[in-house]
């Protein structure tokens, strides 16, 4: 099983190969990044998310947005919360 860390390296490196296609196609909508792939293109943040939950690693963003690689986020109760 891949590392966390080896994980994140290949949605980086997806997220820099796809980048202007996704920045072209998919303006207004949310992006997600899994496993090295484009998973899922949605209209809202919890539609995306849901498709890479289960992913150790993952990048769910604006088409139009870099990704972030800040603090951990987690949602409690519809509620979402910042750690770090």
């Amino acid at each position: 099983m891949p590392t966390f860390e080896e994980e994140k390296q290949k949605n980086l490196k997806a997220y820099q190969e796809l980048r202007e296609e996704i920045r072209s196609k998919y303006q207004g909508m949310y992006v997600a990044i899994a496993q090295g792939k484009l998973v899922k293109v949605a209209p809202s943040f919890e539609e995306a998310d849901e498709a890479v939950k289960n992913h150790r690693h993952r990048l769910v963003f604006m088409g139009e947005d870099e990704p972030t690689l800040g603090p951990l986020r987690l949602r409690a109760r519809g509620v979402r919360k910042l750690i770090g």
